[in-house]
């Protein structure tokens, strides 16, 4: 009788193992590399206090409201309250010679994923001001 569970068990435990189809995990694979390239940007400094300053005063510039800031972690996250509420959350990571800043939108609670120029205006602010401040130019 024992021996009788211990076969329904484990037959039921492999049943319910399951594996992604091949295309499905390629499809995810890209779709997550796309988005890691829409949201993130790789700056030529190594000064994270700096950086941690020019995300700042561009989400102060473009109307965010800033709600945290975490300068161990290299963690920025603001709001928006305009028509909808825009919430943004941009994390920095040193790497040798450079920075890679990543922000994750959200629009109403919902992910703007699919939003390619949310994405470029901020990065086109933050490159902006951060060329600014290098140069020394106010």
């Amino acid at each position: 009788m024992f021996l009788f569970h211990s076969n329904l068990y484990r037959s039921l435990l492999l049943g319910a193992v399951f594996t992604f189809p091949a295309q499905y995990v390629k499809a995810q694979t890209h779709q997550t590399l796309s988005l890691r390239a829409i949201q993130s940007r790789s700056f030529e400094t190594t000064d994270t206090q700096k950086m941690l300053q020019n995300i700042v005063s561009t989400l102060q510039d473009m109307g965010y409201i800033i709600g945290r800031i975490d300068n161990q972690l290299g963690f920025v996250n603001a709001a928006q309250f305009a028509n909808d509420i825009t919430e943004i959350t941009v994390t920095i990571q040193p790497i040798t010679h450079s920075m890679t800043v990543r922000a994750s939108g959200r629009r109403n609670n919902i992910p703007m994923d699919d939003d390619p120029v949310f994405y470029q205006n901020f990065f086109n602010h933050l490159s902006q001001a951060a060329f600014l401040n290098a140069n020394k130019i106010y």
